[in-house]
């Protein structure tokens, strides 16, 4: 099915000075309940990472879990979900993350990648990009080689492309705004 920018960009909901003064939230939530555009999603992105060598799709932790585990399942990987402090039981590895919503600490278990590794790293939306980095650090950690980080919404103003770019991880998003 042919992405179109517009359809689904007329689904995703802004809320102004939420959760706080002077940001905007974008939802995409109302995207997920119509089926024309979660079909449009996941083959834009199932067409991009299909025979690209991808062994895992790794998510942050947020809405994008749904849209991660329907591309793991389109691409038959294992999908592998990042956790806030405290969530993860046994051996972990922890990585503090300094986001736009604020500080947080990334879990994942420990022996999760290996050197044979390649992950699409996944969140559903790119600000500030200091979740992503965080959980870059720790896939690095174990060996992991990041194939690519993909989300759903950029908002090229709060600057986390370039931060991402700076650490060398290439980006792909579906859409763009600014504010």
């Amino acid at each position: 099915m042919v992405f179109d920018e517009f359809y689904v960009k007329s689904l995703v909901v802004t809320h102004k000075d939420f959760p706080r003064r002077g940001y905007h939230l974008r939802d995409f939530t109302p995207l997920l309940a119509d089926p024309k555009a979660v079909h449009m999603v996941l083959d834009t992105l199932a067409q991009r990472y299909l025979d690209t060598g991808v062994t895992h799709v790794a998510v942050l932790p947020g809405k994008g879990y749904l849209v991660a585990s329907m591309l793991a399942y389109q691409l038959n990987v294992p999908i592998i979900l990042f956790q806030d402090l405290g969530e993860v039981p046994g051996e972990v590895m922890r990585e503090r993350a300094h986001g736009a919503g604020g500080d947080r600490t990334l879990e994942l278990a420990k022996n999760t990648f290996t050197e044979a590794s390649r992950v699409l790293l996944i969140d559903d939306v790119l600000a500030s990009g200091g979740t992503l980095l965080a959980a870059s650090a720790l896939i690095r950690r174990q060996q992991g080689q990041i194939h690519e980080v993909a989300t759903l919404i950029d908002l090229p103003d709060a600057g986390g492309r370039q931060r991402l770019a700076d650490a060398d991880l290439a980006t792909f998003t579906l859409l763009a705004y600014s504010d």
